[in-house]
């Protein structure tokens, strides 16, 4: 191969992996919530938002009898891992059902937002569970 092709074929190379790189979605991990505390949050769905790479639940609701009522951002792992795990899909949960979850709440105080474990539909009694893989290389 020549000289010339040689750079245009390594240029474009670069070209695509910078662009592919730009587009990526972000990912993180799930650190920012307290695995060690579980927290059951009493409300009303206004939200289940069914997206890459995390599903969120929107509640309005409230964790014990002394809290106020707010809106609460509830995270999970992903679409095609909340419907293997059975009973998920884009309409398992609909605005205006009544819902208790089990969650583990973010470190940071003052904030509205968590980890889901389990929810329950209070007025059909199904369960929706979310299980996660948490690696804590510090514990070993």
């Amino acid at each position: 191969m020549k000289p010339v092709v040689k750079t245009i074929a390594a240029f474009g190379i670069l070209t695509g992996t910078v662009a592919g790189a730009t587009i990526a979605p972000a990912h993180h991990a799930m650190v920012m919530y307290d695995r060690t505390r579980t927290v059951t949050l009493d409300g009303t769905v206004v939200e289940l938002q069914w997206t890459n790479p995390h599903v969120f639940l929107l509640v309005n609701g409230k964790v014990g009898e002394a809290e106020e009522i707010g809106l609460w951002r509830l995270e999970t792992s992903g679409p095609a891992n909340l419907t293997r795990q059975g009973g998920w899909s884009a309409t398992a949960l609909k605005p205006g059902d009544r819902v208790r979850v089990e969650i583990n709440p973010i470190k940071e105080p003052g904030q509205r937002n968590g980890r889901l474990n389990k929810v329950t539909n209070v007025d059909t009694g199904e369960v929706l569970g979310a299980s996660y893989l948490d690696l804590d290389l510090r514990r070993q």
